[in-house]
């Protein structure tokens, strides 16, 4: 079985030098070097990394910087060691866009990018059906993996058969910086009805509390993620949503037909930056975006259970939900006398008015497209554009 490994970087910066200085860097050189552990070492590590230049101009100054950061990057890589590694950067965007234009997917290829949580991971999955990879791993660079034998343990149960239904992904947990599973409470008052980690608390308790090793559950996590070769070649992430694509990607495979579930044993270690009150002020917008739109997206019906969370989001009651928390959370930058942050909440309420995506058929349109591309990927590989990324 032919494995990869991916872990999505995406790094933010205003020019090139200020690339080997980035935290994102640094975690993602400590995610690498974590892999070292592992006992199987027969892997392929797929580094998709977006440059998200800030300041970056224009034309051809623009891809000289991408250019140069691609370079800086790379040399980082090499550094560590690391078998067999492709970096494919915001560099080489342009050239794959251009292939699959070729190809005669033209509109398809504007979907396929490096910014946004979905593409990402996208650019990800079609880089591992050019190598033929026969499962990818999905890990984040704010992670380490501390057993060795995790490799082994996230492709046990893959394409057999558990309790009647065929099983082409799994996902795990996420362990704390402490060694515990469940996320720490967060004392923020305007939060009190957007408690998300209370919800997902009690997810994580009824999969611990299971006899069984593999679990059906509403949620599964991005950064410990394994998908089968015949789902990721059919199932795509969704480019729309923008932010929760991966319980997004486990609703999306459930009512296609395929089975996911979560793997109790299977564990990493999450050792994110501290969230300020401006990532949950940012997480906030990105939220309420997610619930609408998956709301609507599964309003023609659906075949598995969401509570307690996702589902808590994703009733009637998100609506007044929205609205209050924003004026809370506005109501807390007003009383630190951050006015433009207090705006920048109350803005969030007309997220609620306005018109809504097709959702699911627009999804289906994707993912019909997805096939066709990941086909022909298949049949013809992606040859000299691949040549290049090889660190």
């Amino acid at each position: 079985m032919k494995k990869a490994i991916i872990i999505p970087v995406y790094l933010r910066l205003k020019k090139p030098d200020e690339l080997l200085d980035l935290e994102g860097v640094r975690l993602t050189m400590r995610a690498i070097q974590s892999l070292g552990i592992l006992e199987d070492q027969d892997f392929t590590l797929i580094l998709p990394v977006c440059f998200d230049l800030t300041d970056g101009g224009g034309g051809g100054l623009f891809k000289e910087m991408e250019r140069e950061m691609d370079r800086l990057f790379r040399r980082e890589v090499k550094n560590l060691g690391l078998g067999k590694t492709l970096i494919f950067s915001s560099h080489h965007l342009d050239p794959l866009r251009k292939y699959l234009e070729q190809k005669g997917f033209k509109t398809f290829c504007s979907l396929i990018d490096l910014a946004g949580f979905s593409k990402i991971r996208n650019t990800g999955l079609l880089l591992a059906q050019a190598l033929s990879m026969d499962v990818v791993l999905f890990i984040d660079n704010d992670e380490v993996v501390e057993d060795p034998h995790y490799l082994k343990m996230a492709c046990e149960y893959l394409n057999q058969r558990w309790k009647g239904r065929w099983v082409v992904g799994k996902g795990g947990f996420y362990v704390n910086p402490d060694g515990a599973i469940l996320l720490p409470p967060q004392g923020l008052w305007w939060r009190f009805l957007w408690n998300k980690t209370k919800w997902m608390n009690q997810v994580w308790e009824t999969i611990l509390s299971s006899n069984d090793r593999l679990v059906s559950s509403p949620v599964l996590l991005g950064g410990n993620l394994i998908l089968l070769r015949q789902l990721f070649q059919s199932v795509p992430f969704d480019p729309y949503i923008p932010r929760g694509e991966d319980t997004d990607y486990l609703i999306n495979a459930s009512q296609l037909g395929y089975c996911l579930l979560f793997d109790k044993l299977l564990r990493i270690k999450h050792l994110h930056p501290e969230r300020t009150k401006i990532y949950f002020h940012e997480e906030l917008k990105g939220d309420i975006e997610r619930f609408i739109y998956e709301r609507g997206k599964i309003k023609g019906g659906l075949d598995m259970n969401l509570d307690p969370y996702p589902g808590y989001f994703l009733k009637w009651t998100l609506y007044p939900k929205v609205i209050l928390t924003s004026l809370f959370l506005s109501l807390d930058y007003m009383g630190k006398r951050d006015w433009k942050r207090a705006k920048e909440c109350m803005m969030n309420i007309g997220l609620v008015f306005q018109k809504r995506r097709e959702g699911w058929l627009e999804y289906l349109r994707f993912k019909k497209e997805w096939e066709k591309v990941m086909e022909r990927i298949q049949k013809e590989g992606m040859g000299e554009l691949l040549e290049s990324c090889w660190g």
